[in-house]
């Protein structure tokens, strides 16, 4: 009784006949686009890699010239308004024996 049980495969009746050739089919064309498409997926990301990094240095370096530009203006602007606190503290100094007070806010 036992010996009945293992003398067929389960396998076999579960893939024969129409439903075994369509199983065989959809897998070997499944595999076939796969080997098929895999080199132009690989090679649309490897464009796609090299665009990226081309313009994202592009990108990079109008930002890095802007920064700098800002930063520039920004050291510019800091030492015009350094030489006029200069001069209103002269101002004020001399006149009417410091009577009249400017509110300087970075004091």
């Amino acid at each position: 009784m036992i010996y009945n049980s293992f003398q067929s495969n389960p396998m076999q009746n579960r893939f024969s006949g129409s439903r075994g050739w369509l199983a065989f089919i959809i897998g070997l064309a499944f595999m076939t686009l796969a080997l098929v498409a895999l080199p132009f997926l690989l090679l649309f990301g490897a464009i796609t890699f090299m665009a990226l990094s081309l313009f994202g240095r592009v990108y990079l370096k109008r930002q890095l010239a802007r920064f700098n530009k800002q930063q520039a203006g920004q050291k510019f602007q800091k030492d015009d308004t350094s030489q006029e606190n200069v001069s209103r503290e002269n101002t004020s100094q001399s006149t009417a024996a410091g009577r009249i007070f400017e509110h300087n806010p970075n004091e």
